[in-house]
């Protein structure tokens, strides 16, 4: 992996991975918030608990790397986790004002 392709990869993990991670979990959790994706609520039977919502996380990240390791060519790769970042950050910032006005 190239270092730009490293670097946004580090920041899908962070923004994707672990920012909406913890917001959903604290904003369901602490806040008494309804996860809003339905792909999500039916595969945890409802809202996610911490595992399972963890597990949840973990297969689509491998998900989307296993399309990113299959795209060619290897400049359209790097829309899989820019795409990743983008949406992680837009989540979390979301949950995060979700969060607020709740508490």
């Amino acid at each position: 992996m190239a270092s730009l392709d490293a670097m946004l990869w580090g920041a899908a993990a962070l923004a994707y991975g672990l920012g909406d991670y913890v917001t959903t979990v604290l904003g369901v959790r602490l806040a008494g918030i309804q996860e809003g994706n339905p792909i999500v609520r039916l595969l945890s039977g409802g809202d996610p608990g911490p595992g399972s919502f963890a597990v949840l996380k973990i297969v689509s990240v491998a998900l989307f790397f296993a399309t990113y390791w299959v795209l060619r060519p290897a400049s359209a790769r790097l829309a899989i986790p820019g795409a990743l970042t983008f949406l992680g950050v837009v989540v979390t910032a979301r949950n995060v004002q979700i969060i607020r006005r709740r508490v």
